[in-house]
């Protein structure tokens, strides 16, 4: 398979993906408007890779990409790493790097992120994006977009294409970064606990666009190539959530059924859940913290409050998010079930600096681990915008 050799998306130029596009069929038929892990998209986010080094060993993460379409397209595929530091300190870079491939129709390409970032990324963590995208010609005048853009002649943009679907795999090998390494204010990746080795999959999340197939998308700037999430056609692709949300099994607890007292040894019990957020509106050039507000139920429905905030990426034990939610007695006080639920609203909730937040949650117990997209809730009313790479 013909690939492209990963570029740092700060000193990017696009690349070419040569003849191997043809022109493009009859417009397909687009899916439904929706936000999902379920359906095909045009704009595939992949939350988490962990390719973390230890005297442990290796995690690995591959990811899964497949074309549904009847055609062959070009995807992008950007790697934007978990940045060092504290939230505030002034550092507000998260390095990304950018790779382009050629997929044939019902083909499915499989990457393996350690191999593909050879040590590029400092904490070994981060998020994946991935679009469709097609090329200007070479010749004439810059290609108009569907929502009021430019391609550059010999360029390639994002398209309006519902066909790509994909799953991210993670294979954990007992590695963590050290604990003196501080994203955030803490440790840049959770304890090592658990079994290995051990796998956890799930589905990328999917993104729609409500163009027609093989739509040009986007708008190149001096910044970057910007793409903008709403609810109608003036917007590339369909809007983000405003919240996301979801259950989660409380650190220290016995996986029981209930409410019912008592253990059930044959589910084990919970060492780690794990946060898994990101910020979608994203620039290679600087990043405001995503701050938002964080409410808690437990199974009774006590609620508990609080606020926290990250930059680009993070994967952080939900006990240091609120030390509220833990089965045992730590101050400020228990959590007091083995289940409960949580909900991130970015703040402010609206606007241009408001976090347009994806994530998922990972669930570390005695007898394995498993990962899943948190839910994404209440749709936003206004854009957000991501920069990819360099015209």
């Amino acid at each position: 398979m013909k690939w492209y050799r990963l570029v740092p998306v700060m000193f990017l130029g696009v690349l070419l993906l040569g003849s191997m596009l043809a022109p493009p069929p009859p417009a397909l038929a687009q899916i439904s408007n929706t936000l999902q892990d379920s359906v095909p998209g045009s704009f595939l986010v992949f939350p988490i890779f962990d390719v973390i080094t230890a005297a442990a060993g290796t995690n690995r993460t591959k990811i899964r990409i497949t074309n549904n379409g009847v055609t062959g397209v070009g995807i992008s595929v950007t790697y934007i790493c978990q940045p060092t530091g504290s939230v505030g300190s002034g550092t507000n870079f998260c390095n990304s790097f950018d790779e382009h491939f050629p997929i044939t129709h019902n083909q499915t390409i499989v990457l393996d992120v350690g191999t593909q970032l050879f040590g590029a990324c400092p904490t070994g963590q981060g998020y994946v994006v991935v679009w469709a995208e097609l090329q200007c010609p070479a010749s004439g005048a810059p290609c108009p977009t569907a929502t009021g853009g430019t391609i550059s002649p010999g360029a390639f943009g994002p398209i309006s294409y519902n066909q790509l679907y994909g799953s991210y795999h993670l294979y954990y090998n007992g590695a963590a970064n050290p604990a003196g390494l501080l994203c955030g204010s803490v440790s840049c990746s959770p304890p090592a606990v658990g079994a290995f080795p051990d796998v956890e999959a799930a589905n990328a999340i999917a993104i729609q666009s409500n163009h027609p197939a093989f739509s040009l998308l986007g708008n190149e700037t001096i910044v970057g190539m910007q793409l903008t999430f709403g609810t109608t056609t003036a917007f590339d692709y369909v809007a983000l959530p405003r919240t996301v949300q979801t259950d989660f099994a409380t650190p220290g607890a016995p996986l029981i059924a209930g409410p019912v007292t008592g253990p059930d040894t044959i589910s084990g019990t919970e060492l780690q859940t794990n946060v898994i957020l990101l910020n979608l509106d994203y620039s290679q050039f600087g990043n405001l913290a995503a701050a938002m507000s964080v409410n808690a139920w437990n199974w009774f429905e006590t609620g508990f409050t609080s606020t926290h905030r990250f930059l680009c990426w993070e994967r952080i034990p939900i006990n240091l998010i609120d030390p509220r939610i833990n089965l045992v007695p730590v101050p400020p006080g228990p959590f007091g079930t083995p289940y409960g639920n949580i909900r991130f609203t970015p703040s402010p909730s609206t606007g241009p600096t408001s976090p347009q937040l994806l994530g998922a949650l990972e669930e570390v117990s005695t007898v394995g681990r498993t990962i899943r997209n948190m839910i994404h809730s209440s749709t936003s009313l206004s854009p957000t915008l991501f920069v990819g790479d360099l015209p």
